[in-house]
């Protein structure tokens, strides 16, 4: 099938970058080193390579030095009755911004980006590495592996997954699980059914409510907590009872902690290496 492309050179700062794509795929890769943004669409099907010359490829020049370029890739919605199918691949400088709005299309982000912006319906949300990340999702499934800012992070039926959370975090679903691996910062996880896991607590605050998920809670060796738990008819299991590990002094970590029917449980977990 035939192709679109487009190169540009980005001589200022990190560019700005929006994608719409409702079918297909979506690829971001920041690249160290990368001084230039390269844009590549593919029709999947039929109905898209009907529409390929129908694709918006907008560049706008950084017009100083300190003013980002701005890549704008928007592709056509319907063909008749079929939605056409893209695969939109770009590779670009790293620290870029980015928002991606697709439907069912899949989207993945590799490296180092800044701010991003992410929405879909049932495509799964695959990221690498973001600054500041607002994420909504209805069905897809969603994969931050590291945070160096604040973020929001919201499902209906997908599940949510963060490795590091280095700034304050915001997750909410209605049935899906929630999991956070690491953090520092003050995390709010709130679910209907879903659970709620945070694998190492090392510092901040951690507050989660449930209604029928259950919850999970792992806190490093040394740190001092304050509880708040509260359940209806849900069980609550904490080993952190005479465990010897907290030492004296104030707390290093608020936990909040409740639910309806879900089960709560608290641990010690091992000591995270500094990154």
């Amino acid at each position: 099938m035939p192709v679109r492309t487009h190169v540009a050179a980005v001589p200022g700062p990190p560019p700005r970058i929006e994608v719409r794509n409702h079918a297909g795929s979506v690829t971001v890769a920041a690249v160290e080193g990368a001084e230039q943004l390269e844009v590549r669409v593919e029709p999947l099907d039929a109905a898209a390579e009907e529409l390929l010359d129908r694709v918006e490829i907008d560049v706008r020049d950084a017009e100083s030095d300190d003013v980002p370029t701005r890549l704008r890739v928007v592709v056509p919605e319907r063909r008749l009755l079929r939605t056409p199918a893209f695969a939109v691949r770009i590779t670009t400088p790293p620290r870029a911004a980015a928002r991606i709005a697709v439907a069912s299309a899949d989207a993945e982000l590799t490296g180092r980006f800044g701010d991003l912006e992410l929405t879909s319906a049932s495509g799964d949300l695959d990221v690498e590495h973001g600054v500041d990340v607002h994420a909504r999702s209805a069905s897809g499934n969603t994969r931050i592996g590291t945070i160096d800012g604040r973020a929001s992070v919201g499902s209906a039926s997908g599940d949510v997954r963060i490795g590091r959370a280095r700034g304050d975090l915001q997750v909410r679903t209605a049935s899906g699980d929630a999991s956070v691996d690491q953090t520092a910062e003050h995390v709010t996880i709130n679910t209907a059914s879903g659970d709620a896991t945070v694998g190492a607590a090392t510092g901040g605050a951690v507050q989660i409510r449930t209604v029928s998920g259950d919850a999970s809670v792992g806190v490093v060796p040394g740190l001092r907590i304050w509880l708040e738990l509260s359940s209806v008819s849900g069980r609550m299991d904490s080993q952190l009872d005479d465990d010897g590990d907290a030492g004296d002094g104030p707390a290093g970590l608020s936990l909040t902690m409740r639910s309806v029917s879900g089960d709560m449980r608290i641990h010690r977990t091992a000591a995270v290496p500094v990154a």
